[in-house]
């Protein structure tokens, strides 16, 4: 409580309007980063990686496979799972170590999905540092630096209370010299206003705040890849941006694959007076079908059990997959369809093969700036809140031992010994 008496003291002299950032009731009528296009798109991505990929109408019995969950997930690993990120300062780091190192490899998935997450910390009122994550599912830009990050968006959260759900809309913007936030809540869907003190969750938040600092309160990480989709979009891309194509043609195989055991397994066709009567039967086995009961028995029931192209069909969806690899930068045999185990991915990327590393290490030039921003800009909260922060600049390091295939390796320097 001591600390929420500080905040409100320090906040105490800001009013509605002036220098601070004013109150956005109608979402729609204001003007963002994010085009009609992108709009569009984002949802896709979105909706793919939740696997409801675009289907086709005309395909019975869609099956689709985790495609996009498992290769977002599978980088977000290697970019992150030897990763060191120590501040400056003992007690920050221990708060960075505690509650943002552990989210970090799905702070990376999220941003190689939707293009971009921002980051932003704050104070709880024991004093203990968390870290908001913003994707493009629940952050909408509207401006960004030359260096594509983000000095003026929104946060939008939404919580159910008393069987209404309601919308706090945290405004953010950056000025040069200092960075503005102003809060507001809302009944979700209409333009209601309601007092935040109101909902227990957001009660202890204050309507708005200035923070004076040489850089905007919120990290940006980002995507590498250049926006084709919108050329004059200042968003960046997900990192399957290109291959939504692919990934339907990845399931489509997948649902032929399992169609191909549904269609071809062995049956008994028979007339129905051999099956229970004249009545017959049907289900996956022994089917009725209209025959000459002045024949001979034999004649009246057929077997079918044709060979099921597994290999054929498996072959279809690993040539996709090989497709898709290279569209996303990843190796070649990195995601291959096991008949058994299903969709899996390769155990160890091999020293020889570039392409992971190169993709890799991309996303990793992406993230240590945003790291490095997060760290200054904890440090300014926390000076802003009271705290006495000792300065320096934070260690980052990634390790790659996870691109060495130690064998290999080991075979190479025992030969030129």
């Amino acid at each position: 409580m001591q600390i929420l008496k500080y905040l409100k003291n320090r906040f105490s002299g800001f009013k509605k309007g002036g220098d601070n950032v004013d109150e956005i009731a109608d979402i729609s009528q204001i003007e963002t980063a994010v085009s009609s296009v992108m709009q569009a798109k984002t949802r896709e991505w979105w909706n793919i990686f939740g696997g409801n990929l675009p289907r086709q109408a005309t395909h019975k019995n869609f099956k689709p496979l985790p495609t996009a969950y498992i290769s977002t997930a599978y980088l977000a690993q290697l970019v992150t799972s030897e990763i060191k990120y120590e501040l400056a300062d003992e007690r920050l780091n221990v708060y960075a170590q505690k509650n943002l190192l552990p989210n970090l490899d799905r702070i990376v998935q999220l941003t190689l999905v939707g293009g971009y997450t921002v980051i932003k910390p704050y104070i709880t009122r024991s004093g203990e540092v968390f870290f908001d994550v913003g994707t493009s599912r629940d952050f909408l830009p509207m401006m960004f630096d030359e260096n594509g990050h983000v000095t003026e968006g929104i946060f939008f959260e939404r919580i159910r209370y008393k069987g209404k759900i309601y919308e706090r809309r945290e405004h953010h913007r950056f000025d040069g010299e200092a960075h503005y936030v102003h809060n507001s809540a809302y009944l979700y869907g209409t333009r209601q206003r309601v007092e935040l003190t109101e909902i227990p969750r957001w009660e202890t938040l204050l309507p708005e705040g200035k923070i004076p600092s040489d850089i905007p309160m919120i990290a940006t990480f980002r995507t590498p890849y250049a926006n084709n989709i919108d050329l004059d979009s200042e968003l960046p891309i997900s990192i399957f941006a290109n291959s939504v194509g692919t990934l339907h043609d990845i399931d489509y195989a997948h649902s032929e694959y399992i169609a191909e055991f549904k269609k071809m397994s062995a049956k008994v066709f028979g007339s129905g007076d051999i099956f229970r009567g004249k009545d017959g039967i049907t289900d996956d086995y022994f089917v009725t079908v209209e025959g000459d009961f002045n024949t001979t028995l034999d004649n009246q029931i057929m077997a079918y059990a044709p060979q099921i192209r597994e290999e054929a069909h498996k072959a279809a969806i690993n040539t996709e997959l090989r497709l898709y690899e290279v569209q996303i930068g990843v190796s070649s045999g990195t995601f291959t369809f096991d008949s058994q185990k299903g969709l899996v991915t390769a155990t160890q990327v091999l020293s020889e093969d570039r392409t992971t590393y190169n993709t890799v290490s991309q996303l990793q030039r992406q993230l240590r700036p945003a790291l490095e921003t997060l760290a200054k800009i904890t440090a300014n909260l926390s000076r802003f809140y009271g705290f006495d922060i000792a300065d320096g600049e934070p260690a980052i390091e990634f390790g790659d031992s996870v691109f060495e295939d130690t064998g290999t390796e080991f075979n190479r320097r025992f030969q030129m010994v």
